[in-house]
C-alpha cells in the first residue's frame, strides 16, 4: 500500500472531523464542504501516481493540469484498467465537477460571500468521496479507512445521515443509540454520556472517540443489509 494513501486518508478523517464539531450550529460546514473538494482531486492524484510514478500534474509547458484534466487520466486508467467500474467513477466524477464549480464561487466573487452550504452538500460530498476512494484504491482504501483514528465510525455516521434524507425514521434511531452511551469512566457507567445529550456536537464527539469498534457496529445495524 502507498504510504501517501494513509496519510491521505487520515486529513480526510479531520475534514470529517471538522464537519461533526459545527454541524449542529452550521459553523464549519463551508470549511469541510471546501476541504472535501480538495481531498477529491487529492484522491484522484495519488490514484494517478500510484498506477504510474511516472504520472505527473504538470503539463508539458510546466503548467499545473487544471481539475477537469486530472479527471481525464483517472477516467481513462479505469477505462483501460477497471472497465467494470466506469460507469460508477463517471457519475461520480460528474459530481466532483459539481462541486468544484460551487466551491470555485466562493472565492472569486464578493458578492456570493453568502451562498450557503447545508449538512445535506457536505453529507453527501464525504459519502461520494469515500465510494470514489473505494473503487480507485480497492482494499487498500478500507485498510487506510479502519486504520484511521475514527474515520470508521465517521463514514458510518454519515451513511446514516444519507439514509435519514430518504427515511426521517433512522435519525431517533442513531439518538438512542448516542443517549444511552455509557459515560467514559472506568467506575461509572450511567446512562447520558458526557452530560449534553446527542446531537450536541461535543457528546458526539466523545461518543465516536470512546465507542471504539462497539458503538460502530450499534450504529452499523441500523443501515440496511
Amino acid at each position: 500500500m502507498n504510504p501517501s494513501l494513509t496519510y491521505l486518508v487520515d486529513e480526510i478523517c479531520a475534514g470529517v472531523e471538522i464537519y461533526y464539531t459545527g454541524r449542529t450550529g452550521g459553523q464549519y460546514l463551508k470549511t469541510a464542504f471546501i476541504l472535501c473538494d480538495d481531498y477529491g482531486e487529492l484522491v484522484s492524484k495519488l490514484f494517478l501516481q500510484t498506477d504510474d510514478p511516472q504520472w505527473t500534474d504538470k503539463k508539458p509547458n510546466d503548467h499545473f493540469k487544471n481539475h477537469p484534466d486530472v479527471l481525464r487520466d483517472v477516467k481513462n486508467v479505469v477505462a483501460m484498467k477497471m472497465a467494470v467500474h466506469s460507469e460508477e467513477v463517471n457519475g461520480l466524477q460528474a459530481a466532483l465537477s459539481k462541486r468544484r464549480v460551487r466551491r470555485n464561487d466562493f472565492f472569486h466573487s464578493a458578492g456570493l460571500l453568502d451562498l450557503s452550504v447545508t449538512s445535506r452538500n457536505c453529507v453527501e460530498a464525504f459519502c461520494e468521496l469515500l465510494e470514489y476512494g473505494e473503487i480507485l484504491f480497492g482494499a487498500d482504501w478500507r485498510t487506510a479507512l479502519e486504520s484511521s483514528r475514527n474515520l470508521g465510525t465517521l463514514e458510518v455516521m454519515l451513511r446514516l445521515e444519507r439514509l435519514a434524507f430518504a427515511d426521517p425514521s433512522i435519525t431517533p434511531k442513531v439518538s438512542k443509540v448516542f443517549q444511552e452511551w455509557p459515560r467514559n469512566t472506568k467506575n461509572n457507567k450511567k446512562a447520558g454520556a458526557h452530560v449534553a445529550e446527542y446531537p450536541e456536537d461535543l457528546h458526539f464527539r466523545l461518543c465516536v472517540t470512546c465507542g471504539g469498534k462497539t458503538l460502530r457496529d450499534k450504529l452499523k445495524a441500523l443501515l440496511p443489509p
